[in-house]
């Protein structure tokens, strides 16, 4: 019953919170939450962003089809509550989707020459390369971009133990909590699609912009699985496995 309570509270607090009526798009991936759809001046897009913030952008930069797709889906990551079935993958000129992110190439840090153990001190806070017992940099790459491509800019992710990430992201509406739920669910079954990769564990950590926190979660493969096959969903594990 707290648990439960606590859940209305949280859903009441963020649904008072302005929801973006247009999702801009640009040809890059890029997105943005707009008040409205950009006015065209000239050539030039006027972008009203969420924040109260404007935005002049060269209008052939805008995927206005994808806008308008984005948009009309009432959410900027279509692709990630629809995991059922994975989206077809993109060119490479647009942004990718959650299922088409595990496809992504490899990082520079990857395909070069491995160092020397005497040239290996890696820097403070940085994850830990294949080598070593944590997640390998592209498992946590693919991490940061599926959080990304929910909407998520404000984040950070290591590899803190083996098979084990841990993730603290700004999400402070209700939908940028679910999402982040379900693209960490998505990618754990999946483990970052990277061969030989294992995650068995995601500390995913979510915050707001106020410093308060918006939901704690220790998931296991086992609760990533039930998500995915919908066999538990997003609020209900909300409810069960909140560490506030």
């Amino acid at each position: 019953m707290k648990k439960t309570l606590t859940l209305f509270a949280l859903i009441s607090l963020l649904s008072v919170q302005a929801f973006a009526a247009y999702w801009v798009v640009l040809k890059d991936g890029t997105k943005y939450k707009a008040k409205a759809k950009p006015a065209i001046t000239n050539g030039k897009a006027l972008v009203m962003l969420e924040s109260g913030s404007s935005l002049q952008l060269d209008a052939s930069l805008i995927d206005f089809p994808k806008s308008e797709q984005q948009t009309k889906l009432g959410l900027g990551d279509a692709s990630v509550l629809g995991v059922g079935a994975p989206a077809p993958a993109p060119a490479k000129a647009e942004g990718p989707s959650l299922g088409s992110s595990i496809k992504l190439r490899k990082l520079p840090s990857q395909q070069a020459q491995a160092p020397s153990p005497a040239d290996t001190a890696p820097a403070v806070n940085a994850p830990v390369v294949a080598s070593g017992p944590a997640m390998s940099n592209e498992v946590v790459d693919k991490f940061v971009r599926a959080f990304e491509n929910v909407g998520i800019f404000e984040h950070k992710v290591t590899s803190p133990a083996p098979n084990t990430i841990h993730a603290d992201v700004t999400a402070d509406t209700e939908e940028k909590v679910f999402n982040a739920i379900s693209a960490t669910a998505f990618l754990m079954v999946r483990n970052a699609g990277v061969q030989g990769a294992q995650v068995d564990m995601v500390e995913l950590f979510m915050g707001t912009v106020t410093g308060g926190s918006s939901g704690r979660f220790r998931m296991t493969r086992e609760d990533a699985t039930a998500i995915d096959n919908k066999v538990m969903t997003r609020e209900e594990y909300f409810v069960r496995k909140v560490l506030f």
